[in-house]
């Protein structure tokens, strides 16, 4: 069975976000990630987290510099942004010049937290490491790549409020109109993406996921390898899975004090159990070959959301790894992996060539948006996913 390849997924992903819909670059892989399933995963998560430390520790990584960068038609600037306990989280801006009032993508880094200023810089404005990026910033929206922090507790805690945080910054910045906010992440930065729908998601209009990490903290820190799902994905995947669960469980029963708060901290904190939560528009972006976050261990949430009765659409890719939904080259799962196979080629030219999958949604004022969010079963916001849905409906993804 046909399955819709990545670049299929970013021309969703922009008409979520409400725009007329265009051609994007190709795709790749996602940046340093601390879920590595590659061989030797331990010891690259040791590594990733040390040059992580490294480039923190440079004079001036994690300081704004205090000045605003124009790039073409657009200006970017370094911020900082205060969480629910005041500490300073770093941010970076790129906005259109103009006055107008400017929709805004809030965009969430997977991995590690506790990121730079150079690294956040790539999720916000134009570069060679991301298309996708260079592709956002090719629209009259702004854009606002936050970070979150890491460590003490930080999972399942503060890491959450970072970024609940972040999207609420975003509606109080200059030129900005609150009523039209879109939130886009990765990995473990779509973990925290969903997590933020779930808490606060009336405060934005959608949410679009590339492979989310851990959306049911059951099967990642305590499943079985002979049972689903952990039973039904590669060998490989399933035990760096369990390996690094593990660690995260043991370490939440020594903070929490009872295995019982443990497991009550984690069903408080499973996305797929508080999927129905989840009001807005939503898109997932996931990969069949994918060994950080498996397509079948996402599939559970998405399927919940569907059950609900939520507006949510699923692409998923069936050669590339981890991170395409950025559509980097280097980094990440591409370390040792080479060049992409003639298999991923294809699949990005496929989808390049497919015009059935490229939904054509014109974009319309935030006033009418946010009377039709009130509205069931209507297009919303970045609800251009439901509008291209019913307008050219993408082929499915294979049910397992």
């Amino acid at each position: 069975m046909r399955v819709a390849a990545p670049m299929i997924g970013r021309m969703a992903l922009l008409a979520c976000l409400g725009f007329l819909s265009q051609e994007l670059p190709p795709t790749g892989a996602d940046g340093p990630s601390e879920h590595s399933t590659r061989p030797g995963g331990n010891s690259q998560r040791q590594a990733i987290r040390e040059q992580i430390r490294q480039r923190a520790a440079k004079p001036g990584a994690m300081a704004p510099s205090g000045k605003v960068e124009s790039i073409g038609n657009r200006e970017i600037t370094e911020l900082q942004y205060a969480s629910s306990d005041g500490r300073k989280i770093p941010a970076v801006l790129s906005m259109p010049k103009g006055d107008d009032p400017f929709s805004i993508v809030v965009t969430i880094h997977g991995g590690q937290g506790n990121r730079d200023f150079a690294f956040i810089r790539t999720l916000a404005a134009s570069n060679r490491i991301s298309p996708t990026v260079s592709a956002l910033n090719e629209q009259p929206w702004g854009i606002l790549a936050i970070s979150y922090r890491v460590g003490n507790g930080a999972l399942f805690g503060m890491e959450q409020d970072d970024v609940v945080a972040g999207i609420r910054f975003a509606r109080t910045l200059p030129k900005i109109d609150s009523s039209c906010i879109g939130v886009i992440g990765g990995s473990h930065g779509g973990h925290l993406a969903l997590i933020a729908a779930e808490k606060i998601g009336k405060e934005f209009l959608c949410v679009a996921v590339g492979s989310p990490w851990m959306t049911d903290p059951f099967v990642y820190m305590t499943g079985k390898a002979d049972e689903p799902l952990l039973s039904q994905i590669p060998a490989a995947a399933r035990e760096q899975i369990m390996a690094n669960g593990r660690l995260l469980y043991n370490d939440l029963v020594r903070r929490s004090g009872l295995d019982a708060e443990a497991r009550r901290i984690m069903r408080e904190h499973s996305i797929e159990t508080n999927a129905e939560k989840m009001v807005i528009p939503s898109l997932f972006l996931t990969s069949l070959a994918d060994e950080q976050a498996p397509h079948l261990l996402v599939k559970p949430t998405f399927d919940e959301l569907k059950a609900a009765g939520r507006d949510v659409t699923v692409f998923a890719a069936e050669h590339c790894p981890h991170g395409f939904y950025w559509g980097r080259d280097v980094g990440g799962v591409r370390i040792g992996r080479g060049a992409k196979t003639s298999e991923e080629l294809a699949e990005e030219a496929a989808a390049r060539a497919d015009r059935e999958f490229l939904p054509q949604v014109v974009w319309r004022r935030p006033a009418a948006l946010g009377r039709e969010r009130r509205k069931p079963g209507r297009n919303t916001g970045c609800a251009g996913v439901g509008h291209a849905r019913r307008q050219r409906a993408p082929r499915p993804v294979p049910h397992f």
